[in-house]
């Protein structure tokens, strides 16, 4: 069955290379037609010549289009246009335009415009202009305009989009999206008018919206590398980058206390609101991993931050910045032997509450302050 599904995918392909392209308004048109592979079918040598209103292939066909219904065994090819549905085991190849929805198992090739739904195990591929939906188990391209793509793996537009793109890896839109990129790894778009959300976001121009994800990179977007002091760690360096509205924060600082070394890495995400032009406000949340003595403490012992701190750009890259922040550390305080320790994160506190799980939790006020570059 596998070597019959083969040799039938050889033919129809190259029966589609050799014929010359026939105006779909000079071709008859037939109420009905089966066959069990071309030429082997109720409509002979003439198939490709033929558009069908209805159409049963046992194992494939080839025919010049079908205006109506098709249904396939493996596959089916059309040499000109599809108005209305295609059903196949394995594959729809159309060489002209669509309205309709196709289903296959596997593979939806149109090199026309397409105009309508498709849905494959596999791959959904539209060469030209598209305004509908695809849903591919593994890729779906397009070249645009208004198409909505769900994939599991990977969505690709070669052009501008006015739609969504959902995948579980990769989403890709050449131009400009002007809609929403929702992926589990990566998105990429030319420019955004929308929304991107996943683990990576990157556009070489925001016109309008916003990237929501772990790191988010604009090209003319924000990016700032800040060198400050807190009152717990003496010395902090955190980049940041996204956009004013939404940006996300990379952060090391280290300090001492108690004669012990502290050593702190974390993540954070924050919001800068203008004031004027030379004046802004920063609302940021970080939360440390605070290592004790050493590099790593496999313990938790965080250090969460809320600070708000208000900035003035004093030169074209230099802008000094203070304000106020609240923290929160949050530590085990059992090593991994299981005996009790003392943490060394909190200064001072106006909250101090260990629970029956032995997790100690501080809170306490604070200040931050520093240069932004």
């Amino acid at each position: 069955m596998k070597k019959i599904a083969i040799a039938a995918i050889a033919m129809l392909f190259i029966a589609s290379l050799s014929l010359n392209a026939q105006d779909s308004a000079t071709m008859k048109v037939h109420t009905f037609q089966i066959g069990f592979i071309t030429p082997l079918s109720s409509n002979g040598l003439d198939s490709w010549n033929r558009i069908n209103k209805f159409s049963i292939n046992i194992l494939a066909g080839f025919a010049g289009g079908i205006h109506g219904v098709e249904f396939s065994g493996l596959g089916s090819v059309l040499k000109s246009d599809l108005r209305g549905a295609q059903f196949s085991g394995l594959f729809n190849i159309i060489s002209g335009n669509a309205i309709g929805a196709q289903f296959a198992g596997l593979v939806n090739i149109n090199a026309g415009k397409v105009n309508g739904f498709q849905t494959s195990g596999l791959v959904n591929i539209n060469a030209d202009t598209t305004s509908g939906l695809q849903s591919g188990g593994l890729l779906n391209y397009a070249s645009g305009t208004k198409v909505t793509q769900f994939s599991g793996f990977s969505n690709i537009v070669s052009g501008n989009n006015k739609g969504f793109q959902i995948a579980g890896f990769i989403n890709i839109v050449a131009k400009k999206c002007s809609g929403a990129q929702v992926a589990g790894f990566f998105n990429y778009t030319g420019k955004l008018n929308g929304v991107q959300i996943g683990f990576l976001n990157y556009t070489d121009s925001l016109e309008k919206g916003v990237p929501i994800g772990f790191l988010s990179f604009v090209k003319n977007g924000y990016s700032a590398l800040e060198i400050g002091v807190t009152e717990t760690l003496y010395g902090v360096m955190s980049f940041k980058t996204g956009t004013r509205q939404f940006y996300n924060i990379l952060s090391i600082g280290g300090g001492t206390r108690d004669g012990l070394s502290l050593f702190a890495w974390g993540y954070g995400v924050g919001s800068f609101i203008p004031v004027g032009k030379k004046a802004g406000i920063s609302i940021d949340m970080i939360s440390y991993q605070v290592n004790e003595g050493e590099w790593f403490t496999n313990q938790l012992n965080l250090l969460n931050k809320i600070h708000v701190t208000a900035s003035w750009k004093f030169a074209k890259h230099l802008t000094i910045f203070a304000g106020l922040s609240w923290n929160a550390a949050v530590s085990d305080i059992t090593d991994e032997y299981g005996d009790i320790v003392v943490r060394h994160i909190a200064p001072w506190s106006v909250f101090d509450e260990t629970y029956d799980d032995h997790i100690n939790v501080k809170m306490y006020p604070g200040i931050s302050a520093g240069i932004r570059l």
